[in-house]
């Protein structure tokens, strides 16, 4: 693996290799050690547990915003302390097996041998991670190896428990010395960042700094590896039980969902679940993109399809029910609910990228038939699984106001893509024919009028569920919030789309009706196309301002903005309907200059002196 990366590559991999066990401490502080952080009592007892509590939690903190090399210092002495604590226990051990063999045995060479050698070796690791003023030396690092040295020298067992706490003696004053002698250096340390911080409060204020701190704590690739590695442990803790052994082989989803489920226990785990969400999101949108275009040219061309957005739901679902302080099996449940409402809102970002490709399908009238099959092959997909989902779902969980959210949402997402079939259909057979269908786009907008009233209609059925389990007893502040937020954007923001929709497609109906028609001599004496298709004009409107386009074209043009597609001059009814008069009369100062219009002003001149002749 090692000759495939670079040296950036290894660095990034051994910064997040070293940050995450900082999670691990959190996360346990957080689910065993919280409560023990503040003392319950005076008692002395009590003070040394509350501060141990603290230190740990300050060391999880530590390793996730120190710098990398002072990470590595750090780790150097929780190496280091963790092998003269095991040299410690190795000794007790050592002590208590020769009081039971004090008689005595043909082991006991082998024996102290081994117990000698062991000790050398932590002592020599100790003293070649340990560096600075007061460094221990190698011999007192080596105390505890003075038992071993006493029993081959003959010495009775009754003087290695002397001969030990002589030893541990030793190693804890010299601890003490070295880390007296540190202390200058860490409280420098300590000088140096606060300065830093206060300057950046100083220059970009104390959001700012919060803000740094924040990039250093969330950082997605350190959730992602902590949420595999408590993911695997308990995935393996669940498989260990014999009672559950046989459940992988017919219901393996089951014990997935429970295990992830059983994880989000603390906010360090809810976060690093939805981290491994927009993850897993991110990939499916870069696999659908993929599997659209053929190619990983276009993965990156829309932030909102990075995932984040599926993350960011799974976390306000959690918070809104309290997840993280739920008991199984009721998590299971309420997991397996938002996983279902993340799924829905999956599916919906996946048709955000298929329906773009399937109108530029039909619209560029493509030959590649792979390009169409895999389109139509993922609208089949969108169809067919979101009415198995929501099949699913009724099957195995009551319906409530959470369930129609879940199912609403499933079944629009088959009715959208119903409509875009109808929509490509309708394309398709407009661009087979010989000549333009005139009336096109008035079906496609009646077609996409009934998929937007259903979806309103169904929007406000959910929410009237909403309103009535709220009436007969069932209010709560998850549920309201949740209904607020439906009624604003899937019945308030889809009216007022819906209505605004409308009124603009009426008035740019009215608008392009009262303009003039192009007669045919009009129309070869001008012998262009149409500057918003570009296709031949065998009939067309008049706008005020001397302008040629199709009437349909033109319409399209007016649902956006109120502007000639060429002068950019304002297409008002009372302009459509004055006369042909005062069309001539009434161009601008600007358009007469501009060329353009000169150069069509002087055909349309000609043109009328033609027929007077």
């Amino acid at each position: 693996m090692w000759p495939f990366l670079s040296l950036d590559q290894i660095e990034v991999l051994i910064n997040v290799i070293m940050r995450v066990p900082g999670l691990l401490i959190i996360d346990y502080w957080w689910q065993y050690d919280r409560n023990k952080s503040l003392p319950q009592s005076m008692a002395a007892q009590e003070l040394l547990n509350a501060l141990i509590t603290n230190l740990v939690l300050i060391h999880g903190l530590l390793l996730l915003l120190l710098p990398l090399p002072r990470v590595r210092i750090l780790y150097t002495h929780f190496v280091s302390g963790a092998l003269l604590l095991s040299a410690h226990l190795l000794s007790r051990h050592y002590i208590h097996a020769e009081e039971q063999n004090s008689e005595g045995d043909e082991h006991f060479i082998t024996r102290q041998m081994a117990a000698l050698v062991a000790h050398i070796l932590v002592g020599a690791t100790a003293s070649l991670l340990l560096s600075g003023p007061a460094k221990p030396v190698f011999p007192i690092l080596v105390s505890y190896a003075l038992p071993v040295a006493a029993r081959l020298a003959n010495f009775p067992v009754e003087a290695l428990e002397l001969l030990h706490n002589f030893g541990s003696a030793a190693i804890a004053i010299s601890v003490c010395m070295y880390a007296y002698h540190q202390l200058p250096a860490l409280l420098d340390y300590l000088k140096i960042a606060y300065s830093d911080a206060m300057h950046i409060v100083e220059v970009h204020g104390l959001m700012g700094l919060l803000s740094i701190i924040w990039n250093k704590l969330f950082v997605p690739n350190h959730f992602l590896l902590f949420w595999l590695i408590k993911f695997v442990v308990k995935l393996c803790e669940i498989l260990s039980q014999p009672e559950r052994a046989h459940v992988w082989s017919d219901h393996w989803y089951i014990v997935v969902l429970t295990a992830a489920s059983s994880l989000c226990a603390s906010p360090v785990t809810l976060v690093s679940t939805s981290v491994t969400i927009s993850y897993l999101a991110y990939f499916v949108l870069c696999s659908t993109k993929a599997f659209l275009h053929g190619n990983i040219q276009f993965l990156n061309d829309n932030p909102m399809h990075s995932g984040w957005t599926e993350g960011l739901t799974m976390v306000f679902l959690a918070l809104q029910v309290g997840l993280t302080e739920m008991k199984m099996p009721a998590r299971l449940a309420a997991m397996t609910i938002i996983l279902f409402i993340v799924l829905s809102s999956l599916l919906q970002s996946v048709l955000e990228i298929t329906e773009p490709v399937v109108l530029a399908l039909s619209a560029s009238r493509s030959s590649s038939i792979g390009r169409h099959l895999r389109a139509l092959c993922m609208c089949c997909f969108l169809f067919i699984f979101p009415l198995y989902l929501t099949y699913a779902l009724m099957q195995v969980f009551p319906i409530d106001f959470w369930m129609l959210v879940v199912v609403s949402s499933c079944v629009l997402t088959s009715v959208q893509v119903l409509d875009l079939l109808v929509v490509h259909s309708l394309f398709l057979y407009d661009s087979s024919s010989t000549e333009p269908w005139e009336s096109l786009d008035d079906v496609v907008y009646y077609t996409r009028a009934v998929t937007k009233v259903m979806e309103f209609f169904v929007a406000v059925f959910v929410v009237g569920v909403g309103f009535w389990e709220s009436l007969i007893g069932k209010w709560n502040v998850a549920g309201s919030t949740i209904l607020l937020i439906h009624c604003y954007f899937n019945v308030w923001l889809r009216m007022q789309a819906g209505w605004k929709s409308f009124l603009l497609r009426r008035e740019a109906v009215k608008k392009t009706e009262a303009m003039q028609t192009a007669s045919e001599e009009q129309l070869a004496t001008l012998n262009d196309v149409c500057a918003i298709c570009f296709s031949d004009m065998t009939c067309a409107c008049i706008t005020k301002c001397h302008h040629f386009f199709h009437r349909t074209c033109l319409r399209k043009w007016l649902y956006i903005q109120d502007n000639c597609p060429l002068c950019h001059s304002i297409i008002t009814v009372e302009s459509t309907t004055s006369t042909p008069d005062d069309r001539t009369e009434s161009t601008s100062v600007s358009e007469e200059d501009s060329p353009h219009n000169i150069r069509e002003n002087s055909t349309i001149d000609l043109a009328q002196e033609t027929r007077e002749r």
